[in-house]
């Protein structure tokens, strides 16, 4: 075990004996790898340091990092939140394929392992599906909301990000639409649409919504191939 030079950012892998042999058989693929900051001892960000708050973690930015170490069996990190194991954002259905314009595809996702709560559903091309009876928006937060189809030509496929706003746990469903030979919308031309709506019930309009700002943190990571 040693410690990384952390005047630059480092990526410190390791390969396992089947990693070794899979990269001299050019089959090389990363199939799993760990993240830990159990070497970090949070108690010295220092909210009370003369220089301001872009001094707050010096100290722990300026702390040596140790190497990721082999035959692991266990880390403890302060990265994830150990409440959540287990917990599942819970679809009925992760792919609809060969839709029909103007089709509806009610989603009401459930939190499986954790507390009831709301999602953030976004839509990454709203020229393939739209939400119904909601503002042109690509996100909105509820507890369930229906697609429509769009009228598209040549066929287009999307998907829609669902995130449990308490969870953070997210599930990604997957929509293709058949080409209208009728339409005039090409799935890769301009969306149209008007920000974020806001939480709600399924199928009522969103008002506008904020998005929050997240802090991050500190910590090494060991990679398993």
């Amino acid at each position: 075990m040693g410690f990384l030079d952390n005047s630059s950012i480092t990526v410190d892998a390791i390969l396992t004996k089947v990693g070794r042999e899979r990269l001299s058989q050019g089959a090389f693929q990363v199939s799993r790898f760990a993240l830990s900051d159990e070497e970090i001892d949070y108690t010295l960000y220092d909210v009370t340091h003369p220089d301001g708050t872009d001094s707050y973690g010096v100290a722990i930015e300026n702390m040596s990092l140790l190497e990721a170490a082999p035959n692991r069996r266990a880390f403890n990190s302060y990265l994830t939140n150990t409440s959540l194991a287990g917990v599942k954002v819970n679809v009925a259905q992760l792919s609809y394929t060969n839709v029909d314009k103007f089709t509806e595809i009610a989603i009401a996702p459930t939190t499986v392992g954790g507390a009831a709560e709301d999602y953030i559903f976004t839509i990454e091309n709203t020229n393939i599906v739209k939400f119904k009876n909601s503002a042109p928006s690509r996100t909105v937060t509820r507890k369930s909301v229906t697609l429509i189809a769009q009228s598209i030509n040549p066929t287009g496929t999307t998907t829609v990000t669902v995130q449990g706003v308490n969870s953070g746990i997210v599930n990604v469903i997957t929509v293709s639409v058949k080409a209208d030979d009728a339409s005039v919308t090409a799935p890769d031309s301009p969306q149209q649409t008007s920000g974020t709506g806001g939480s709600g019930d399924s199928n009522t309009t969103g008002g506008q919504g904020n998005g929050g700002q997240g802090n991050g943190g500190y910590g090494s990571g060991g990679m398993e191939f």
